[in-house]
């Protein structure tokens, strides 16, 4: 792994505005800054054609690449009510706009969820596939045209059903739609227990974006490397393995904790 191609994800706090990240990021020495399209950060209603364009130039004055990750709060884009499905599908496509605009090739995106009490309903779980598989129809050759890659990511433990927690089911859906990419979070397929070493050989190569950080096994807790339980090294090893040249972001909300994940990684190869 080659610092360039690593990175921090932004996030959401009182005192912690997009400026912070970047300069946190050049701090560390890494090469990617994720923006999260969320109010607050970097939503795409927020955002005017100037503050784009300044937003391009300041990615470029540190020497940093951005990545975009998709608005994650009230969206659905499986959702089976389809006013809400067609705004998670609008947000997106905005969102795709706004990566372009800012210099940003990957849009990283959740797949959607169905609620728990559907879960009862038979039928619902391949209703929702359908709503989803017709929003990315529609998605995929429109970034495809503003030179944006869409990557869908695998989703952790919970009780909702998310539509892609397993590799084969992250494997289907790349399958159905050949301009699609995958996303691999670590820490979400270790709330699961699953092997890290099979998920990465399932996707392949269309694994082109990794997100990585810790916790216990049993809920999305973000921590730094080394403080849950997830085997990191062998994730890193597994996507060696793979000949993975893509990028990966650390998911860590605390910045010292991602100081000392930066840390570990440079420890262990990271160049």
């Amino acid at each position: 792994m080659e610092k360039k191609d690593l990175g921090v994800a932004a996030f959401l706090g009182p005192e912690r505005g997009l400026e912070f990240w970047l300069e946190l990021a050049a701090e560390l020495g890494v090469g990617v800054v994720e923006l999260r399209a969320e109010p607050g950060l970097a939503h795409p209603t927020g955002l005017d054609r100037n503050a784009r364009k300044a937003l391009r130039r300041k990615f470029e004055s540190f020497g940093l690449r951005p990545t975009v990750h998709a608005s994650i709060h009230d969206t659905n884009l499986a959702s089976l009510n389809p006013i809400l499905a067609a705004a998670a599908r609008e947000d997106l496509r905005r969102t795709v706009v706004l990566a372009a605009e800012v210099g940003a090739e990957i849009v990283v995106f959740h797949p959607g969820r169905l609620p728990s009490e559907y879960r009862r309903d038979p039928g619902a779980l391949e209703a929702a596939r359908s709503v989803l598989y017709a929003n990315l129809e529609e998605l995929i050759p429109y970034a495809e045209r503003l030179g944006v890659v869409l990557a869908v990511e695998n989703k952790q433990r919970g009780s909702n059903r998310d539509l892609i927690l397993t590799p084969q089911e992250h494997r289907e859906v790349l399958e159905r739609f050949p301009g699609l990419w995958a996303c691999l979070d670590f820490g979400h397929l270790n709330t699961l227990g699953l092997d890290p070493v099979e998920f990465v050989r399932a996707l392949g190569g269309r694994l082109i974006h990794v997100h990585l950080h810790d916790n216990h096994g049993q809920a999305d807790e973000h921590l730094p490397l080394g403080e849950g339980n997830l085997d990191w090294k062998r994730c890193i090893s597994a996507l060696a393995e793979a000949g993975f040249s893509g990028t990966t972001v650390l998911e860590i909300p605390e910045p010292n904790g991602l100081r000392s994940s930066v840390a570990l990684l440079v420890s262990h190869g990271a160049s």
